[in-house]
């Protein structure tokens, strides 16, 4: 009644699994999908700093020809006309970032993994400081 392993028949032929798989096309889709968690792993210990997007929001000076965050030191605009901006277009103006918001970080967004940094290269929402539109969130 015993049968030797070798003269057991599997019901699929060509050594094929139910999805219609060979054995090599699963090897190589465990081989990838291994890949792909080791280098999700991995990419947690690379880190990426987020930069501030060129349709950021800033506060201009015309006078000191500085730009400022929107969460600047009241003393930044004392007694000066103070504009609205995008980034990009005050860069282009010649104006220069304040050195008080700098030394603050105001210009700097999160540090984040690169996997979240890929994710919102695509478009995914992930923990940022500004939004699409370049809207400060803190």
């Amino acid at each position: 009644m015993e049968r030797a392993l070798s003269e057991i028949r599997l019901p699929y032929p060509d050594r094929e699994n139910a999805l219609g798989m060979t054995k090599r096309s699963q090897i190589i889709i465990t081989v990838i999908i291994t890949l792909f968690l080791i280098a999700f792993f991995l990419s947690i210990y690379v880190t990426v700093e987020e930069e501030m997007p060129g349709n950021a929001v800033v506060v201009i000076t015309p006078v000191d020809g500085l730009y400022h965050s929107i969460h600047f030191d009241q003393t930044c605009v004392v007694g000066k006309q103070a504009l609205t901006a995008s980034l990009d277009e005050a860069r282009k103006k010649g104006f220069r970032p304040d050195p008080r918001c700098e030394a603050l970080n105001y210009f700097k967004g999160n540090t984040r993994f690169l996997f979240h940094d890929l994710l919102a290269r695509i478009g995914v929402s992930v923990n940022s400081r500004w939004d699409r539109e370049g809207n400060w969130r803190w």
